[in-house]
């Protein structure tokens, strides 16, 4: 190995210099030159590294960590200046610097994953309508909307008007008024709904209370704070004929007036434009999302409508019908507009019920080991949402140790920007690029503040096997986790003891050098 930096010449006063095992005269070298080099070694300005003895390589750990680490051990500290006279100091901090980069540079592998096996494994999970009316169903064609709702006075007419806009005929427009104390019941009875009052608990039970009522062959979920395009309904029914079982729209804040709107804005034109096509392809929607979602009634019938033992019935639903081999897809024209939470704890308690709802239906249904297919569907989800809070949770540290302005400059990874960049892109291409410089500022913020809740939300649900029961909302009641199970506690006792036994024997193992790696975190640079 030669190290190409100039010195000052060979003629310079000498200090004495001594490697391990060796205290002989003849280890007097050149100020400036480090030990474990001869004087034979010279060559003009530049020097040639060479430990003298087997004693010296292992004093310097070349034999450990490499001509690198030896550079940083024995050449760094007789620079004039540290670290910042050698010429691959600026390698060495770089290299350890990358450490911490490497967590948001993984924080994009599940998007790129998802892209990439969407089109290199795509399928086509439905069947052409003139094939499912050639067989034992019959092709959907009548339909009736469900709208459950709790104390939704101020939205539901503009709901009820949106839904008889419809270019598809309904049979019904049913509200079930679940636990009503305002003039919901009052309101859309007048806007010619019929009303089924009634306790269901949750919004699945409310939804179920409207089944019995329903002889149309399909069933439009919808919230009751939302509306509907005028050709929603008509472009769902045709997914149904086209083989699917169930479908859901695009979904869009009806306005961009908060951050909390605003993030939602790009996270939903993300979502239609790039992740929910990609599911598609595979053959896996994660979810037919409850806000507006619509199922032929005898397949909904047959798994027993809508399920009520999980805090999210549309995550349930949904994966309860691939489990059944139901083919679900996504009709992406067909768009609801949504009411957004107006304060950060509702939107953060919003976002907790999700991802609870997510987690435990992961469990609930197995659904990495159903098939290849939904592997990847779940793992690039998971993949990004743990690594990407995991990453922003790094950042403080990360402009700590490197200051912020040069810290901000290097923290991002090449793969996170194409990411990044190919995101905008499709919300570009969805709303316009005024919308989406408008929303873009409380995207990111939304993001890095919710990226960390939900990696901690998910290891709550997996590891600490501590689940949300109830959550604020529908009946206003507070939420509800479960405490951790006995047994959990002592499976992460246990694992967490022989953790640290395996720390102390790799501590006390031969070679291992805690104060030299102590010296190496503190190098200047």
């Amino acid at each position: 190995m030669v190290c190409s930096a100039p010195f000052r010449s060979c003629s310079a006063p000498s200090v004495r210099g001594t490697t391990a095992g060796d205290t002989s005269e003849a280890n007097s070298f050149p100020r400036g030159c480090p030990a474990g080099a001869g004087h034979e070694e010279w060559q003009g300005t530049t020097l040639r590294l060479r430990p003298t003895s087997p004693a010296a390589d292992h004093s310097s750990h070349a034999a450990e960590t490499g001509d690198r680490m030896y550079i940083s051990r024995q050449i760094i500290p007789f620079f004039p200046g540290g670290t910042r006279g050698h010429p691959r100091a600026g390698r060495i901090h770089r290299t350890r610097g990358s450490r911490t980069m490497s967590m948001l540079a993984a924080s994009g592998v599940g998007a790129a994953a998802l892209t990439i096996s969407a089109l290199a494994l795509a399928r086509n999970s439905g069947k052409s309508g003139e094939e499912v009316a050639a067989g034992d169903r019959r092709t959907p064609r009548s339909v009736s909307v469900v709208i459950p709702a709790h104390n939704e006075e101020t939205t539901i007419a503009e709901t009820i008007r949106s839904c008889r806009a419809q270019t598809h005929p309904l049979d019904q427009i049913i509200v079930v008024a679940d636990n009503c104390s305002d003039r919901t019941t009052e309101i859309a009875r007048g806007q010619g709904a019929v009303v089924i009052e009634g306790r269901g608990g949750s919004k699945a039970s409310a939804q179920n209370l409207a089944l019995p009522h329903i002889t149309s062959d399909a069933v439009v979920a919808l919230d009751a704070d939302a509306t509907l395009s005028p050709d929603a309904v008509e472009l769902m029914m045709g997914t149904l004929r086209g083989g699917r079982a169930g479908t859901c729209t695009s979904a869009r804040p009806k306005d961009t007036s908060t951050v909390y709107s605003q993030y939602r804005t790009l996270y939903h034109a993300i979502a239609n434009g790039w992740v929910r096509p990609l599911q598609d392809r595979l053959g896996r929607q994660l979810v037919l999302s409850g806000m507006s979602n619509c199922h032929r009634t005898d397949v909904l019938r047959e798994v027993g409508g809508f399920p009520d033992d999980n805090i999210t019935e549309d995550f349930n639903l949904t994966w309860t019908l691939h489990r059944r081999a139901q083919p679900v897809g996504f009709t992406p024209k067909a768009f609801v507009y949504t009411q957004e939470p107006a304060s950060l704890s509702e939107i953060l308690s919003q976002m907790h019920r999700w991802t609870a709802g997510f987690a435990q239906t992961m469990v609930r249904h197995r659904t990495p080991l159903m098939d290849v297919a939904s592997l990847i569907v779940v793992g690039t989800q998971v993949v990004d949402a743990a690594l990407g809070g995991v990453a922003i949770c790094s950042l403080p540290r990360y402009l700590a140790r490197h200051g912020c302005p040069r810290g901000l400059l290097t923290w991002w990874s090449p793969l996170w920007a194409a990411v990044m960049l190919s995101s905008l892109g499709v919300a570009v291409r969805q709303l316009g690029w005024r919308t989406t410089a408008k929303c873009l500022p409380g995207w990111v913020a939304m993001q890095g503040l919710t990226g960390p809740l939900i990696a901690w939300w998910l290891f709550r649900e997996w590891v600490l096997g501590r689940h949300l029961t109830t959550w604020t909302g529908r009946h206003g009641c507070r939420p509800a986790i479960t405490p951790m199970p006995r047994g959990r506690k002592a499976v992460l006792a246990a694992g967490g003891l022989a953790t640290a036994a395996l720390l102390g024997v790799l501590r006390a193992a031969p070679g291992h050098d805690p104060s030299a790696a102590a010296r190496r975190r503190r190098l200047p640079g």
